[in-house]
């Protein structure tokens, strides 16, 4: 009614002003009260120009333009002589925006939405769309559970035809969700529903949760996931019949109640395969999964049509299209399945499409693909192609898309879009002790040198106990069959006794050259050739030690040959969440070198996945040496060790294992034992890939098979803890705190550890 009596009155404002008016030639038109706008805009926006015929239809036409630009709040149209008079009076510009009272909402969302609007400094004032502000800025406290808000706007006249707006806000207090009931619901309690929504009472555990500010948006959500669970446990009837949100009269308490009608349980009946199966109907039934009898899931039904759209996708049929369609019947309470299989037009893929890789070269994705240009599309090679992309550990996330070409029925492209991560690092390593107290190592490395996916890495390691100087060089794709091949050189000083080990120093250089050769998309072997030169001090050493000396000398030059077989089934490089790596190598020294001896290992780690982002992790290592021939035993330098951050967490670096009788430090063994346990899950109210959470058990221990041969598994230390990752900025963080579970007198603990390596 408020517009309809301002439409009237402006339609006779025009009436009068046009009246006056009796047609004439316009020869000149003069604009007066412009103070901001210039005149060029008003002769713009004016319908009427030079020479024009003057009458009152032009003139309401000329009135009508002039307020549809905004820019005025009155006009009047006046004849002097021949010259046509526009007099205007400007709406007042806005000087300033400001606002009081907003503690919830930062001032400057709020006038990034006021600008979006036309409320913003310099521009025109229009006082209805402050109101349709004023009902905005509502709106959002009332997503943030804020419903007793009261907003006010204050428009102060300033100098110069501007005006001041002051917007008040009294946010008063956020409701919070006090209950959230159910009612119909008999095969399921109020508490297991209540498991699978978001919204509720705030736990007295969780003081920062938003689990009691009410959100239409997550109502809705969590009334899916209420009835996708009631669908995937057979109640293929089920309902959601009301849903009731209340509020208390103090409008800071909220109730929500939800009536459900659950029906019976259903079955599944018969599971039947029609159309243009492609492949043997057996074999797309052993995708479905599914047996006669079992209840009805909604979930599992079409993660069947999925399985079979993946394997008809393996075919090169990209567009193949699956329905389950389900026939109930009441009186058996069975659910008939039939699907409907139409695989469509056979694909191939037309072209591969690179985009977002700023530093990496096309090749190296290139090369890494399984899908070729121009074959047949396979969804199989697709996924593939995604998971070696990860694996590189170039790209902090890997997306593939396969769009129909636009007018083709039969070709699809391939888009990859990576984004690039962090390939070169810098690598420091830090610890404490009470009785070693900091702990420093350093290294400079680049996985990706130039874009060319190369590998090269410049280490630098100098601290109290060692110094360390290596360079390799890893050339990924020597072959186009993807051969890699290896370079290391590198300068090693360790003094052990500043290390709290064996009373020696020893001082090496050892130069090795490899080759990796893939066997298939998981296995790899690889061969290394090196020779090292080697030089001990024993001065002032324990008689074992000194024994070894006298013995086989203090200057050795060994020739080594080694080999490994190693499987990567992981997902992705980093925090992988299904999968697994083994490794099963070792190492001779050659005839013709000064010591002959042996060493083996096996590593297996296996990633279990529990959710989408938990994942319990298994890992397991067993090493082994000996010496051969005149070397009667494996040489002390080369001893294994364990404890510490990388091995049995609570305990001081290197700590476990045989001691030497002479001075009490440990001195390694010829076999190692470890295990550990590992439950990761992401940080609570931290939504970031980046960072993870664990709690763990490992176990651990060195044994020195020549003076003993049985190997007490009662002497493996153990130890449980939590530890915190994060792949930060700077590069990958990783802090424990552990507790020794069986800890013997004498043993070294060490409860907080930490590594840093810092990216660039």
């Amino acid at each position: 009614m408020r517009k309809l009596i301002a439409l009237l009155v402006l339609a006779l404002a025009w009436s009068s002003h046009a009246y006056a008016f009796d047609a004439f030639t316009v020869e000149d038109i003069r604009v007066e009260g412009l103070r901001r706008i210039a005149p060029g805009t008003v002769f713009n926006y004016l319908p009427v120009g030079v020479n024009d015929e003057m009458d009152a239809q032009r003139a309401a036409e000329s009135i009508r333009a002039l307020y549809r630009t905004g820019f005025f709040q009155d006009i009047d149209l006046q004849r002097d002589g021949n010259v046509l008079v526009v007099e205007v009076v400007e709406r007042p510009s806005i000087a300033r925006v400001e606002f009081f009272g907003n503690d919830a909402i930062d001032s400057d969302p709020l006038r990034d939405a006021l600008r979006e609007v036309g409320l913003a400094e310099g521009e025109t004032f229009n006082r209805s769309l402050l109101e349709g502000v004023e009902n905005e800025l509502r709106r959002q406290y009332f997503a943030q559970g804020k419903y007793d808000v009261e907003i006010s706007s204050t428009v102060s006249p300033l100098p110069r035809n501007r005006v001041g707006i002051r917007i008040d806000i009294d946010e008063g207090e956020t409701a919070r969700i006090r209950e959230v009931s159910f009612t119909g619901n008999e095969s399921f309690s109020d508490r297991e529903l209540r498991r699978l929504v978001s919204l509720g009472p705030r736990p007295w555990y969780l003081p920062f949760s938003r689990r009691d500010q009410y959100s239409r948006e997550r109502l809705s959500a969590d009334l899916e996931a209420v009835r996708s669970h009631y669908l995937n446990r057979g109640f293929v009837n089920f309902n959601i019949i009301s849903t009731q949100v209340s509020m208390t009269p103090d409008r800071r308490g909220i109730y929500v109640s939800v009536n459900l009608s659950e029906g019976e349980r259903y079955t599944i009946g018969e599971v039947r395969l029609v159309g243009d199966l492609i492949v043997g109907e057996q074999e797309l039934r052993e995708q479905l999964d599914l047996e006669r009898g079992e209840l009805f899931s909604q979930s599992r039904i079409q993660a069947g049509g999925d399985a079979i759209r993946e394997r008809l996708g393996q075919e090169g049929y990209a567009f193949a299209n699956v329905n389950p369609i389900p026939e109930v019947d009441r009186e058996t309470r069975e659910v008939t399945l039939t699907y409907f299989v139409d695989p469509g037009a056979r694909a191939y893929v037309r072209r591969i499409n690179i985009s977002g890789n700023y530093r990496t070269d096309d090749e190296v994705i290139r090369r890494e693909m399984r899908q070729m240009e121009g074959g047949w599309f396979d969804a199989s090679k697709i996924r593939l192609s995604r998971t070696r992309l990860n694996r590189l550990g170039f790209f902090d996330s890997v997306n593939i898309e396969t769009p129909q070409v636009p007018g083709e029925q039969d070709q699809v492209d391939v888009n990859v879009n990576v984004e690039e991560g962090l390939s070169g690092s810098l690598q420091a390593g830090i610890g404490y002790g009470s009785g070693t107290g900091v702990l420093l190592n350093f290294s400079v490395a680049q996985d990706n040198v130039l874009g060319t996916g190369d590998r090269v890495v410049l280490a630098a390691d100098n601290n109290r106990f060692s110094r360390l100087y290596q360079l390799t060089y890893t050339d990924r794709y020597y072959t186009v069959d993807g051969v890699t091949r290896y370079f290391n050189a590198q300068l090693r000083e360790i003094d052990a006794r500043r290390q709290r080990l064996s009373d020696y120093g020893i001082r090496s250089g050892s130069l090795s050259v490899g080759l990796g050769v893939p066997l298939n998309e998981e296995d790899q072997i690889r061969f290394d050739f090196g020779v090292d030169d080697i030089r001990l001090d024993v001065r002032d050493s324990t008689t074992r030690l000194q024994n070894f000396v006298d013995e086989f000398g203090d200057d050795y030059l060994n020739y080594k040959v080694s080999a490994r077989w190693s499987r990567n089934t992981t997902d992705r490089r980093i925090f992988p969440t299904e999968g697994g790596t083994q490794q099963f190598g070792g190492e001779v020294t050659v005839p013709g070198s000064d010591l002959r001896y042996y060493k083996a290992y096996y590593n297996n780690k296996r990633y279990l996945p529990i959710t989408n982002r938990v994942v319990f992790g298994l890992e397991g290592r067993v090493a082994y040496g000996e010496g051969y021939g005149d070397t009667t035993e494996l040489p002390f330098f080369e001893n294994f060790f364990t404890g510490g951050i990388s091995s049995v967490r609570g305990y001081r670096a290197s700590s476990l294992g045989p001691r030497d009788p002479d001075d009490g430090r440990p001195t390694g063994g010829n076999m190692r034992l470890n295990a550990s346990a590992e439950l990761q899950f992401p940080v609570p109210f931290v939504e970031s890939d980046a960072v993870r959470l664990s709690t763990f058990v490992d176990g651990g221990q060195v044994y020195n098979t020549k003076d003993d041969s049985s190997v007490d598994l009662g002497e493996v230390r153990y130890s449980a803890g939590t530890a915190f990752t994060w792949m930060s900025p700077l590069g990958a963080l990783t802090m424990s705190l552990a507790w020794p579970l069986n800890d013997e007198p004498g043993d070294d603990r060490d409860r907080f550890q930490f590594s840093l390596g810092s990216f660039f």
